[in-house]
């Protein structure tokens, strides 16, 4: 069954909220999933900005708060099943043609988690306009989403 909208919501409400403490959310995550938070964070993501950083652990604690809450404490994840995801959606995004939307379509006819792809495909595009990330970083960033929603749903 999929995550519903209003998890993912609730979830974003209470973290933008600021009633908790974002660095120990982050550090609680880290700790359950360090291969994870260990792909997010690698030199290959050093050509982001620090804004798109930011976006990417934000999107991926939302992500991963909204499966907790919904389903389970999802199992530690390792780097070969990350790796193997990322290549994957990488792949099926080459499939996609057009404008950067157009181009996820092949990316969410491959996954049952519509909502959280949509959660994902909001953030990156919305954060584009208003914070400046840069069309460049748009499909990393979303591809790097997807490969998280991908390994702990699995």
């Amino acid at each position: 069954m999929m995550i519903k909208e209003s998890t993912i919501e609730r979830i974003l409400d209470r973290l933008e909220s600021g009633v908790d403490d974002a660095a120990q959310e982050i550090q609680d995550f880290a700790e359950a999933q360090p291969h994870l938070m260990a792909y997010l964070t690698d030199e290959e993501n050093e050509a982001y900005t620090e804004a798109e950083r930011e976006l990417l652990i934000f999107g991926a604690l939302v992500i991963y708060q909204s499966i907790q809450d919904e389903r389970f404490e999802p199992a530690a994840v390792g780097p070969a099943l990350i790796e193997e995801a990322e290549a994957a959606n990488f792949k099926l995004l080459e499939g996609g043609k057009g404008p950067f939307r157009d181009r996820l379509t092949p990316l969410f006819a491959a996954s049952p988690e519509e909502e959280l792809l949509a959660f994902a495909e909001d953030l990156v595009v919305s954060e584009a306009e208003e914070d400046g990330i840069t069309k460049e970083a748009r499909e990393p960033l979303f591809v790097s989403l997807k490969t998280v929603v991908d390994v702990l749903t699995a």
